[in-house]
Protein backbone atom coordinates (compact mmCIF):
# COMPACT_ATOMS: atom_id res chain seq x y z
CA UNK A 1 0.00 0.00 0.00
CA UNK A 2 1.29 3.46 -0.86
CA UNK A 3 1.90 5.20 1.93
CA UNK A 4 1.82 8.52 -0.57
CA UNK A 5 -0.90 10.75 1.88
CA UNK A 6 1.28 9.88 5.16
CA UNK A 7 4.59 11.34 3.04
CA UNK A 8 2.53 14.47 2.07
CA UNK A 9 1.48 15.05 5.75
CA UNK A 10 5.16 14.47 6.71
CA UNK A 11 6.37 17.01 4.04
CA UNK A 12 3.87 19.58 5.22
CA UNK A 13 5.69 19.06 8.99
CA UNK A 14 8.85 19.44 7.81
CA UNK A 15 7.47 22.91 5.95
CA UNK A 16 7.69 21.86 2.80
CA UNK A 17 4.51 23.29 1.88
CA UNK A 18 2.11 26.16 3.66
CA UNK A 19 -1.13 25.21 6.05
CA UNK A 20 -3.03 26.70 3.91
CA UNK A 21 -1.94 24.56 0.51
CA UNK A 22 -1.78 21.12 2.55
CA UNK A 23 -4.89 21.57 4.34
CA UNK A 24 -7.23 21.93 1.02
CA UNK A 25 -4.97 19.13 -0.73
CA UNK A 26 -4.98 16.75 2.30
CA UNK A 27 -9.03 17.12 2.46
CA UNK A 28 -9.22 16.28 -0.84
CA UNK A 29 -6.65 13.24 -1.30
CA UNK A 30 -7.92 11.90 1.75
CA UNK A 31 -11.04 11.71 0.55
CA UNK A 32 -9.78 10.17 -2.98
CA UNK A 33 -8.52 7.50 -0.83
CA UNK A 34 -11.68 7.33 1.54
CA UNK A 35 -14.00 6.84 -2.31
CA UNK A 36 -11.69 4.35 -3.44
CA UNK A 37 -12.17 2.63 -0.22
CA UNK A 38 -8.01 2.82 -0.11
CA UNK A 39 -8.29 4.03 3.75
CA UNK A 40 -9.47 0.39 4.72
CA UNK A 41 -5.97 -1.16 3.21
CA UNK A 42 -3.99 0.91 6.07
CA UNK A 43 -2.95 -0.49 9.08
CA UNK A 44 -5.65 0.65 11.30
CA UNK A 45 -3.47 2.88 13.35
CA UNK A 46 -2.11 4.55 10.41
CA UNK A 47 -6.18 4.81 8.94
CA UNK A 48 -6.61 5.94 12.94
CA UNK A 49 -3.73 8.84 11.99
CA UNK A 50 -5.26 9.88 8.00
CA UNK A 51 -8.45 10.28 9.90
CA UNK A 52 -7.67 12.28 12.31
CA UNK A 53 -5.17 14.44 10.31
CA UNK A 54 -7.88 14.73 7.93
CA UNK A 55 -9.86 16.59 11.08
CA UNK A 56 -7.44 18.76 12.19
CA UNK A 57 -7.35 19.94 8.48
CA UNK A 58 -10.55 20.72 8.63
CA UNK A 59 -10.01 22.72 11.77
CA UNK A 60 -7.53 24.72 9.86
CA UNK A 61 -8.34 28.13 9.81
CA UNK A 62 -5.82 30.93 8.36
CA UNK A 63 -7.98 34.07 9.65
CA UNK A 64 -7.55 35.90 12.43
CA UNK A 65 -10.82 35.92 13.68
CA UNK A 66 -11.07 32.22 13.85
CA UNK A 67 -12.69 30.56 16.79
CA UNK A 68 -11.41 28.91 19.78
CA UNK A 69 -11.60 25.57 18.38
CA UNK A 70 -9.40 26.00 15.20
CA UNK A 71 -6.40 25.92 14.59
CA UNK A 72 -3.05 28.24 13.07
CA UNK A 73 -0.41 27.22 11.33
CA UNK A 74 1.69 26.36 13.99
CA UNK A 75 -1.07 24.51 15.80
CA UNK A 76 -1.89 22.53 12.62
CA UNK A 77 1.87 21.98 12.35
CA UNK A 78 2.00 20.70 15.99
CA UNK A 79 -0.76 18.53 16.41
CA UNK A 80 0.13 16.26 12.97
CA UNK A 81 3.58 15.86 14.62
CA UNK A 82 1.90 14.73 17.89
CA UNK A 83 -0.24 12.08 15.97
CA UNK A 84 3.41 10.65 13.95
CA UNK A 85 5.01 10.55 17.17
CA UNK A 86 1.90 7.95 18.10
CA UNK A 87 2.88 5.63 15.11
CA UNK A 88 6.49 5.03 16.51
Amino acid sequence: MSNLILDFAKSFTEERLSANAFAEAYIELWRIERDNKNILNYEERVSECLSSIFCLADLYNPDSDKDDYELNDEQLRDKILELFNTLK
